[in-house]
């Protein structure tokens, strides 16, 4: 368990360095590949607050806790998986089509 702290806090600090760069830029798409590796360690940091949270639940025998963190948990999972796959997304760039959420 000891693990968890350190990538919480690591995805913390580049999420606030991120942030910074990303207020300074111009939109382009190197700003749009850092907003999605924002989004990627905010729901890191979030899924290992989380992860600790149900940890404790579990440990010490807390049902409504385990169900509820463990919901959030899958859910901020979710998340990460999302922003993760637009990240690599992003950094691929544009493919031969663009594809629009309303075509």
């Amino acid at each position: 368990m000891s693990w968890i702290a350190p990538v919480g806090w690591c995805a913390a600090a580049l999420l606030v360095a991120l942030w910074l760069a990303v207020s300074f830029m111009a939109p382009t798409r190197r700003r749009e590949s850092l907003e999605w590796a924002a989004a990627t360690s905010m729901y890191v940091a979030l899924l290992m607050l989380f992860t600790n949270l149900v940890l404790r639940a579990r440990a010490g025998d807390n049902t409504l806790g385990l169900v509820a963190f463990g919901l959030l948990w899958i859910i901020f999972a979710g998340g990460l998986l999302v922003s993760f796959v637009n990240t690599l997304r992003s950094l691929r760039g544009p493919g031969k089509q663009q594809v629009s959420a309303t075509h």
